[in-house]
């Protein structure tokens, strides 16, 4: 009678049940899932549509980054040539104002010999033309970096190099030869390879000596090691420019 009640209170399998429910909670929580992939799907095509329409505005905004540089940089440009052709005119009236007696003309040679020293003047004679550029590798340490540009320079001056300009750039006692990114920086005027170091001097010693010095060694193993190149010239006339900038600098008395 047990047997019968049961049969008869619970026709359905209990796994069956079970199963059952769960299919159907399953079917209610898909369906409950799909308002949120709805949601989802539509913020990312709005996105989409957002970053596309946006696309252009960023470009045009780039486009006018560019050349407002561009415009500074010739506006620079035009300033740096106002003041050379003003030192040229300050040297003429100095040159006519000394030139009158003994004591006047002596004044007048240490004055060009400072200027020259300083960079504030243009200067000609003979010297080296050296050029120097990456390796042929795409190896990232083959690159000319602004250390290997200092080196030179330093070994040029203890070489008695006269005057040194880069890529047409007057170096001073003060210039900074930094690095910028992939870029090398003279007065924080960017250079573009391969870089012409000019150099006023006697050509026969200068270069003998800078093969001695510690910036001649530092290059020859550039050469040897990385496969860097410098092909050095000796020319019978040179000429440099004058430092678009030269700050001037004094001291003055403490009190006792």
């Amino acid at each position: 009678m047990d047997l019968l009640r049961e049969i008869q209170v619970n026709a359905v399998d209990p796994d069956y049940t079970r199963e059952r429910a769960w299919s159907q909670g399953g079917r209610s929580a898909r369906w409950m899932q799909l308002p949120v992939f709805a949601i989802a799907a539509m913020l990312f095509a709005m996105s989409a549509v957002m970053t596309t329409r946006a696309a252009p505005q960023i470009e045009k905004d780039r486009q006018a980054m560019v050349q407002s540089i561009e415009q500074s940089q010739q506006q620079q440009d035009a300033l740096r040539n106002e003041i050379a052709t003003t030192q040229a005119k300050v040297y003429d009236l100095q040159q006519q104002a000394l030139a009158n007696d003994a004591g006047s003309q002596r004044i007048n040679a240490q004055s060009d010999s400072l200027a020259v020293a300083s960079a504030s003047t243009a200067v000609t004679g003979p010297g080296l033309t050296i050029v120097v550029d990456d390796a042929t590798s795409n190896d990232p340490n083959s690159r000319v970096i602004d250390t290997d540009l200092q080196q030179m320079t330093n070994g040029l001056w203890q070489a008695g190099a006269e005057a040194i300009s880069i890529n047409g750039h007057r170096l001073t006692t003060l210039t900074a030869i930094r690095g910028a990114g992939d870029a090398i920086t003279v007065d924080y005027r960017s250079l573009t390879r391969p870089y012409t170091v000019e150099v006023i001097g006697d050509p026969e010693t200068l270069q003998q000596r800078f093969v001695a010095t510690e910036g001649g060694t530092w290059w020859s193993y550039l050469q040897n090691n990385l496969g860097m190149t410098m092909n050095i010239t000796r020319e019978k006339a040179l000429e440099l420019p004058a430092a678009s900038r030269v700050t001037l600098r004094y001291a003055k008395g403490g009190n006792p």
